[in-house]
């Protein structure tokens, strides 16, 4: 093309930057794609230990076994391992949180029902 003029309108010279950036994006979007780093949820159980101390509930690996042990907690196993998820880590310690409305609703209904059964 050295030495080359080409004479174009603007619509066909538009038309022309479209289809070679539209040919050249999905060749993008794939490279980055294969390079770009997986983020994974999935801890060992030294990291959710260290994740679970680091949200205000101090673990030990052996408690987390333990957990584990009595199903306490949510895991998974491949082979020997045992995963955890972060937001299934999450959801779990959302679960168990109890806030003081729900236990003064709790302890009325404890005190009531205690009452009844006096009369």
């Amino acid at each position: 093309m050295e030495g080359k003029v080409i004479v174009t309108t603007p619509a066909q010279l538009q038309e022309m930057i479209g289809d070679a950036v539209g040919a050249i994006i999905p060749k993008l979007a794939d490279f980055r794609r294969k390079n770009e780093a997986v983020e994974s949820d999935g801890m060992t159980v030294e990291e959710a230990a260290r994740f679970l101390t680091e949200q205000g509930i101090p673990t030990t690996r052996a408690s987390l076994y333990n957990l584990v042990y009595k199903d306490n907690i949510p895991y998974r196993k491949f082979g020997r391992r045992t995963i955890f998820s972060k937001r299934e880590l999450l959801a779990w310690m959302e679960e168990r949180m109890t806030r003081p409305s729900e236990r003064r609703a709790e302890a009325a209904m404890r005190i009531a029902t205690s009452v009844r059964n006096k009369k």
